[in-house]
């Protein structure tokens, strides 16, 4: 009986001896498995392109107590600017529009100005660095993960700047980048790499103002394109979305808030205030000068352009008529010189077909339209019908 009882407990032991064998190496293969998962998912992230590896004792680290964060995968990574304050121990990180500000003496957290209610300052001491840099790739939308010593980021894909921008004002009169009093909207046009910026958008800049968006970008898209134009565009609606000119440029943004923007950038000027021109009452012929004065009311802007091809001068006494030219070079040019004084300097060819006048009563005769521009192409008000005025002859 005790040799069955002794050979029952022998198989007994034996039995236990073999269950607990098996389950310990069921749980070394688990613990091996998952340790060995891990390895290859981080060499498979460390092969990736755009995945990048940054050891962490040969980065830069802000410290403050139990607070650690290691600023070079965050710089040359993330492609974001760090600046810490040392006195107030705040840390600022700023890309592109978004800015993070911790305060780790005050455990506060900042994002665009506004307060962020976050965890990060409620873990563990040793769990620290890895918050940190996980909450700061979160905000900024880049992938992170984390090996023994070091941590890998997924680096912004390089985005291409925009090229050959192109801004076309739509209007009456058009001035190559000039926005004047004539202006209902304008359009732009500028090239991208095609695939870069999938699912992102672009943004269109007058100065520092927005003005326009292509709100959605395709695979296939080598271009963007823009209108300030809502469909019934009015001038009024343009002053106020565009008051001044400035740079233009386009930012583009791709799917994960990565943006860069255009260089080699066009001006665009923006004058909506046409001159003036209420009355012209006589005029001054200098014969020595070769010079026609215009005694006027009303004219704004020195400098501003008088478009001589409207002015004839025509002599009673010899019957003849002749029409200023504006020809490069042989042709008159006259300006604004005061609000009451316009100047006409006649070029050769017209001082060689006026020899001879003078001799008698001489007029001046403005053809109908509009007498005066400026740079930008705004006019004075359009004159309907041909004026007459007498001239002063000074020989």
């Amino acid at each position: 009986m005790k040799s069955l009882k002794k050979l029952l407990c022998l198989i007994l032991i034996g039995i236990l001896m073999t269950m607990s064998t098996t389950t310990a190496y069921a749980n070394s293969s688990k613990s091996k498995k998952n340790h060995n998962q891990k390895i290859h998912t981080m060499e498979k992230k460390k092969d990736k392109k755009n995945w990048k590896v940054f050891k962490i004792n040969k980065s830069k680290v802000i410290k403050y107590g139990k607070y650690k964060l290691p600023t070079t995968p965050i710089t040359k990574g993330m492609g974001a600017d760090v600046t810490y304050d040392k006195k107030n121990k705040v840390i600022t990180v700023t890309k592109d529009q978004t800015s993070i500000v911790i305060d780790l003496k005050g455990k506060k957290v900042d994002v665009n100005g506004k307060k962020m209610d976050s965890d990060i300052f409620k873990v563990k001491n040793n769990k620290m660095m890895k918050v940190l840099i996980q909450f700061i790739a979160d905000i900024l939308k880049i992938g992170v993960d984390f090996d023994d010593n070091d941590i890998i980021v997924d680096v912004p894909k390089k985005l291409d700047p925009p090229k050959d921008l192109t801004v076309t004002p739509v209007g009456p009169t058009v001035y190559p980048n000039t926005i004047n009093s004539t202006t209902e909207y304008i359009v732009a046009y500028a090239t991208i790499t095609p695939g870069q910026a999938t699912g992102g958008r672009a943004e269109l800049y007058v100065g520092s103002k927005l003005v326009a968006i292509d709100s959605y970008i395709t695979e296939k898209d080598d271009s963007v394109i823009f209108s300030t134009s809502d469909g019934s565009p009015t001038i009024s609606e343009l002053k106020s979305l565009i008051p001044v000119g400035g740079e233009v440029k386009v930012k583009l943004y791709d799917a994960k808030g990565n943006s860069v923007t255009s260089k080699k950038n066009p001006k665009l000027t923006v004058d909506y205030i046409a001159p003036t021109l209420t009355e012209i009452s006589s005029a001054i012929y200098n014969i020595q000068e070769a010079t026609l004065y215009i005694i006027v009311k009303g004219a704004s802007n020195l400098g501003d352009t008088v478009d001589v091809t409207k002015l004839s001068l025509y002599d009673s006494t010899l019957g003849k008529v002749y029409k200023l030219t504006n020809t490069k070079d042989t042709g008159s040019k006259g300006s604004v010189k005061s609000d009451t004084t316009l100047v006409i300097k006649l070029g050769s060819a017209d001082r060689k077909a006026l020899e001879g006048f003078g001799t008698s009563t001489v007029y001046l005769a403005v053809s109908s339209g509009s007498l005066i521009s400026d740079e930008a192409g705004n006019t004075s008000p359009y004159n309907p019908s041909m004026l007459s005025i007498p001239v002063s002859v000074i020989k």
